[in-house]
């Protein structure tokens, strides 16, 4: 009788098993870690973050396509969602958006926070 070793090695994203490859790729996908991309600044590594963004809260009010927007037809959309969910709540959800797209897309990041002041500005920051 002859005796064989197990060999199992690890290539990139799987296991390869001379014996039974399939066995390997279904075990692999199992195991696999996905991994947060890294979009701050250099050096900073991932900190902890506002948290996840709940979608279509302004836009169901038409607040879309923001650099495309004219400052009336965006102020018009905000009205209604400052009627329906308050200043503040409003005024939060616009500082998220405008934190998580300072990196990324510094043009809409502008108008989010000239959004921020003028809901400031017009409505005040109230509770209730």
């Amino acid at each position: 009788m002859k005796y064989s070793r197990s060999t199992t090695y690890r290539t990139k994203t799987r296991y390869a098993s001379p014996r039974k490859q399939s066995l390997g790729l279904r075990h692999s996908r199992r195991h696999t870690k996905k991994v947060k991309r890294d979009i701050g600044a250099p050096g900073k590594g991932l900190a902890k973050s506002i948290g996840p963004l709940r979608k279509g809260e302004l836009t169901k009010f038409g607040y879309e396509n923001v650099v495309k927007l004219s400052a009336q037809d965006r102020h018009a959309a905000l009205k209604k969602a400052v009627a329906e969910y308050g200043s503040l709540s409003v005024w939060r959800k616009l500082n998220a958006v405008a934190v998580y797209t300072r990196r990324i897309s510094p043009a809409s990041s502008r108008v989010f926070q000239s959004d921020m002041d003028w809901i400031r500005a017009t409505f005040g920051i109230k509770a209730f």
